[in-house]
């Protein structure tokens, strides 16, 4: 029958001492080893130095929607104890994982950041929060109150204007 015992094992070659090594066919081997030098080149970063602001002015020339430095940095530093999902400061994005409150051990919060624009105004911050809670084993969305986002939002606003406050701008 055509299909039946056509399936071929790979060939696995015995040395004294050590344990069986299989041979990769030639097409599996040079992928395998551009996939390898592919990860080595993209495991070295640029050193990070300086705060955020130092960066804004390093790339001023790349920013596209040139979203407000003083928004970003109050905005990273009151969410500074939630892990970052996604930290785009060009695009003005800020997510951060999920992040479970000490007091309420069934629940979970994901929270992000947009900043719209150049100006130090509350139009510029939109803040979006998903709240999930845990019933049963799975984790279910659950409405978060408009109080939630606002005094979230009203900080992040007072700490920005605080920063510009005492730049000088």
């Amino acid at each position: 029958m055509i299909g039946r015992g056509t399936r071929t094992e790979p060939k696995i070659a015995y040395r004294p001492g050590l344990l069986p090594v299989r041979r990769l066919c030639p097409a599996a081997a040079v992928a395998t080893l551009s996939l390898a030098l592919l990860l080595t080149g993209c495991a070295k970063e640029e050193p990070r130095t300086g705060t955020a602001v130092n960066i804004f002015e390093r790339y001023a020339h790349a920013r596209a929607i040139r979203p407000n430095p003083d928004l970003w940095v109050a905005a990273d530093n009151q969410l500074g104890f939630v892990r970052k999902r996604m930290s785009d400061p060009f695009g003005g994005v800020l997510a951060t994982d999920w992040y479970r409150p000490k007091d309420a051990p069934g629940e979970r919060l994901r929270v992000t950041v947009n900043i719209l624009g150049p100006d130090l105004e509350a139009r510029n911050l939109r803040i979006a929060v998903i709240r999930q809670v845990r019933r049963g084993g799975v984790w279910r969305n659950r409405p978060v109150s408009a109080s939630t986002v606002a005094t979230l939002h009203t900080t992040i606003m007072r700490a920005a204007r605080f920063r510009a406050a005492a730049k000088g701008t």
